[in-house]
Formats: structure tokens, sequence, C-alpha cells
């Protein structure tokens, strides 16, 4: 499964924050006992509520979005109605993120908190946390200065930032299209309780066009359900005049939601596809539950948009208006299309307790191309084309054979950090199948020992990564572990996928990648500051250093051109003017590239005859 690296080893780019990122797996994980469900669903869960409403507290949640002259929306006004079943309040604090996954100002944004309650109003003293080196979050605190007399009234209103000045997950509020969407952690200042509340979300669309439409992960419209008011804070919301597919939405299964349009995209069309995707997904993990799952899409204008996040029974998806061109030789769209389905399959996969982000991403998107295949969810094209990117991101990888931790140092600032787990993860779970397939002479496949795992998990087991190796080494023997470690944690292993991991029908050759010299710190949107120079490369031998700032526009193609090439940078370090001039000397890795063979049958491609 692996080789002896011969290490291509990264500076690493120090004092960088590490962080942490929500996944719906680790969502569901915290808060299995609840499922929350719209207002207007009947059956079990209900019931069940009603049971639970006298001991449980209460929290009303009242969203009213308000537009300013040119039809954007400008703020929420946020209302909370708390009641206790204890007779008499406790001394309250209530938080909201400063900065979140690079999201930053979010508390900032919050204006004119103010608590009520049958007292009168309720002073309130505000204290701010330090900017923790873990990069995921730091949070101001909303305090009491005495015990409440419940119930009691919290209103606010969170103001919508003008635009997006950072790369991150959907969570800040934006509007557009004459609406409004976020996360709950984007503008929800709620209690620090760890208790399960009734929670009851209402919308007052009254400042919204006519027809507008408001839509959380509760439920469509008006929306309760029992839970943590933590999983608030992993929940989408949504206000405008919505696209919804089924039209109307829909309460007990699969719905979509959109808000804007893009003339590169199909919106409707990749709905309909993300509805008979999550469909064929829940089958093969076994998935037999209905209950609702919401897909939230938002276009907005900014090129700092891209990507999504899992969430609480839900995900959002945020693109461009003018996203880039990426649809393969068959009509296909792998970009949009493989990040809904890697979203979904976060919430069936999940992770190991214990394992970093190389497990939840690289499950997410090892599943994510290989069901695509097998189900034929996506052309064949769009299959290689996966494994070829995963390949040259993996191999051309600065941080390729950096430990977990110094990958995860850079998440935010080099995007080279931040793919790290995602392509590294992945291979490992493709060369692992493929490990498995052979020891067993195709009796077996990593699906057995995964999808075991996840039904033991269902039931209420710790899985860890102690489980999934122990699980493994019953397939591939005692040499798993430090395997592992060697090649997903510590980096000191390479990983190769054999060659005829996938079949007949894919032919693997080698090809060379370049690993460029430096990157551009995606923190600082607008400027090119150098952040994770290659200790000996020919930028770093001319005298560039990580923080300079490069005022010489610079061609895009300029890191990964095979070319040598002449090059003169104006830069800026300290204050202070530099000229740097240097030849480039392209740092050349092996790589390897996958090609469909030709007439061997789609079926056979797809896995159909092993």
């Amino acid at each position: 499964m692996t080789t002896p690296t011969r290490p291509f080893r990264s500076t690493s780019p120090g004092a960088v924050a590490t962080i942490f990122i929500l996944t719906l797996a680790a969502v569901a994980r915290a808060q299995a006992p609840s499922v929350p469900q719209s207002s207007r669903s009947a059956g079990a869960w209900e019931r069940g509520a009603s049971r639970e409403r006298s001991a449980e507290p209460s929290i009303e949640i009242a969203l009213r979005p308000e537009r300013d002259t040119a039809g954007n929306v400008a703020a929420v006004a946020v209302t909370l109605q708390i009641s206790d079943t204890a007779s008499a309040g406790p001394t309250m604090s209530f938080r909201a993120p400063i900065v979140l996954n690079n999201i930053p100002g979010i508390a900032d944004r919050v204006d004119g908190f103010r608590v009520d309650d049958k007292s009168g109003p309720v002073a309130i003293t505000t204290t701010d946390d330090s900017a923790d080196a873990s990069g995921f979050g730091f949070y101001r605190h909303w305090r009491t200065t005495r015990a409440l007399s419940l119930p009691a009234t919290v209103r606010y209103r969170a103001i919508v930032p003008s635009g997006r000045l950072r790369a991150g997950p959907p969570f800040d509020l934006r509007t557009f299209a004459g609406g409004v969407s976020g996360g709950g952690a984007g503008f929800l200042a709620v209690p620090e309780d760890n208790r399960r509340y009734h929670v009851r979300i209402r919308w007052d669309l009254s400042g919204l066009q006519r027809g507008s439409v408001g839509i959380s992960s509760l439920g469509d419209g008006d929306a309760e359900a029992v839970m943590p008011l933590g999983a608030l804070g992993s929940s989408w919301f949504m206000a405008g005049p919505l696209g919804q597919y089924p039209e109307g939405g829909n309460t007990g299964g699969f719905s979509a939601a959109w808000l804007g349009s893009s003339p590169s995209l199909n919106i409707r069309e990749d709905m309909e596809w993300a509805t008979n995707t999550y469909k064929t997904l829940s089958t093969f993990f076994r998935d037999t539950v209905v209950r609702p799952y919401r897909f939230f899409l938002r276009v907005l204008p900014e090129s700092t948009t891209s990507g999504g996040t899992a969430g609480n029974r839900s995900f959002m998806l945020q693109v461009p208006v003018r996203p880039p061109q990426r649809r393969g030789p068959e009509g296909d769209n792998p970009g949009v299309r493989s990040i809904v389905a890697h979203e979904m399959i976060h919430g069936w996969a999940g992770s190991f307790q214990g394992a970093g982000p190389w497990a939840s991403e690289g499950l997410a998107t090892y599943f994510t191309a290989e069901l695509q295949r097998r189900f034929a969810l996506q052309p064949i094209s769009a299959f290689v084309a996966e494994l070829n990117r995963l390949s040259r991101q993996y191999y051309a990888n600065p941080y390729r054979n950096a430990t977990n931790d110094a990958a995860r140092a850079a998440f935010w600032a080099d995007k080279n950090g931040e793919l790290l787990p995602y392509v590294r993860g992945s291979l490992y779970f493709f060369a692992l199948s493929a490990a498995i397939t052979k020891a067993s002479g195709g009796a077996r496949s990593l699906d057995d020992v995964l999808l075991d795992l996840f039904a033991r998990r269902s039931r209420g087991e710790t899985v860890s990564v102690q489980t999934f190796t122990d699980a493994l080494a019953k397939e591939l023997g005692p040499s798993v572990p430090a395997e592992l470690d060697s090649v997903v944690v510590r980096g000191t292993s390479t990983v190769v996928v054999p060659a005829d991991a996938f079949g007949p029908c894919f032919h693997r050759s080698t090809t060379r990648a370049v690993v460029p010299d430096f990157a551009f710190d995606r923190r600082t949107p607008g400027t090119q500051q150098v952040v994770s120079l290659v200790s000996g490369s020919a930028a770093a031998a001319a005298g560039l250093r990580d923080g300079d700032v490069i005022t010489t526009p610079v061609a895009s193609d300029l890191l990964t051109s095979k070319d040598a090439r002449r090059v003169e940078l104006d830069v800026v370090r300290d204050g202070k003017p530099l000229r740097i001039a240097y030849t480039t000397r392209p740092m050349l890795v092996e790589s390897y590239e996958w090609a469909r063979v030709p007439d061997v049958p789609d079926a056979t491609c797809r896995g159909g005859d092993r």
C-alpha cells in the first residue's frame, strides 16, 4: 500500500492557527438523541416531544429580516423568548463567535444586545475571549448581572456585512437576490446552556418581497424541535424569494432550497440529481429511517465564495455567480455535484473518535468518488478526472510528507494545507480497499469493514481509531496501526494506490508534477503575501521570505509552470521596498495519472464484474 518515501519536506509555516471543522458527523455524534423535525411533521417525534415539553426549558427565536433601500437585507432582527421549568431563572450567559473558521467579526455585528425579564431591563456585562491558538474560534460573552425572573426576552440586530472578505464556510450572514442566508453560529447569540431545549423558530417576513419563504435546518417555515442549543450553531437559515425542490418543499425527506442564480448552473437539474443521489446513498449506507434532510444553496457575487459545510441534518453550499467552468466532455459538472455528494456522505460516514480531518474528510472524499463511479451518479470521465485531481494535489503538495499538525496549522493560510487531509486521506482509503480485496481474493473490500463499523456506531458503540485499526488488522495483519500512523499522521510514508485498484478499465501511468515554491496567504485577500515558502526552492534562494508582500502582479501559472522563466518581484518587507529577481527552477516530483482503457464496457468500469 505504501512505499518508502523519497521525502519532499516542506518548511512549517510557523505561527499559523490550527483549525477544527464542524461537520454533520460531529453534530450527529454529539446530539444523537435529537432529531429535529418540522413543526408540521407528525408521528412518533411529535408525540414524544409533547410528553417532554413539561420538562424541557423553552426558547422561541423570532427572525425578522430588514431590507435597505437597495433591496438588500441589511440586518436580521432577532428576538429570543426564554422560559424554564424552574421557579427562578439562573444568572444567564450568552455567546457569539468573534471569529469562527476564518470568518471574522460575527459578534461585532451583534448590535443593541439587551435582556428584559418580568422585573424589567437586566444589566449586562460583556467579555471577550483571547484569540486562541486553535483557530476554530473565540467568543464574546454577554452575562446578566442578576438572576433572571423568567420568562425573559433578548433582543438585538444581526448586521449583514456588505461583502465577504475571506474564504471560509458559509456561517456568516450574506444577502443576495433579495434574501439572506447563513448558519446559526454566524448570527445567533444563544444561552450558554448544555441542556436540551424545546426550540421554536418563528419567521416574520413582512420586510421581504411578497412570496418570500423562510427555511431552516429545523423545517420549512415556522418550525420546532427538541434539541441541545448547541445544535442551533450548526443549523442553516435562509429567507427570501427562494427556489425549492420539490415545489413547496418536503418535510418528510430530502428537500432543497436556493437563493440566487448563476448562468453557469442548472440549479433545478442539479437539485433533482441531488434528490436521487440522496436516495442512492441512503440505501448504500443502510439508512432506512425516513427523516427530513435539507440542502441549502446560496449563490453569491464574491470570488472568495466556494465549498460547502455539513450541519444539523442539512448542509449549505455556496458558489460564486460565475464559478470556474469545470464541465467535462460528457456535459457533467463534477465540481458542484461532487461537493453535494461529499457533504451528504459526511452524515453517514462521520469519523472515528480521536481521529483528525484525515478520517472525516478522507472518508467523505473516498466515498464521493467511489460511489459516484459505482452507482453511475457521474460519468466515468468525471471519476478519472477526480482521481487525477487527488493524485496531483497529493504528490505535488508541499505538505505531502508533513505531519497532520503541520498541515492543519496552515489550513486557512495555504490551500495546500487545507487540501491535504482530503487528498491524503482519500488515497489512503483507496489503497486500503485494494489491499483488502487482494488479501481476501476478492471476497471482501473496505465496504465490509466500514459498514460494519458504521452499524456498530449507530447502535451506540464508540468507534475509535483503535476500533478501526483492530478491524483492519483482521484483514491485513498487525502492521496496520503503524502504517496508518506513518502515512496519515506523521507523513513519513507516501501512499500509493496500486495500478489494478479499480479493475481493468483504468490504466495508471507516471507523470511529473510541480511543487510550488510558495503560496499566497488566503487570510489576506487582495494582497499577495507569501506563505509556506519551501526551503531550498529557487524563490527562497533568491531571498524571498514568508510574510513578504509581493506588489508586482504574479501570473496565475507562475507557481505551477514546468517551464523555467525569469521573474522580477517588487516586494515590501517590514514596510521597506525590495526587488528580488531570479530564474524559476520548477521542483518536479513523481505523480500518477489515470486514464480509461478504450473499449472496456461501462459495467466493468463501475465494478460490475468484480
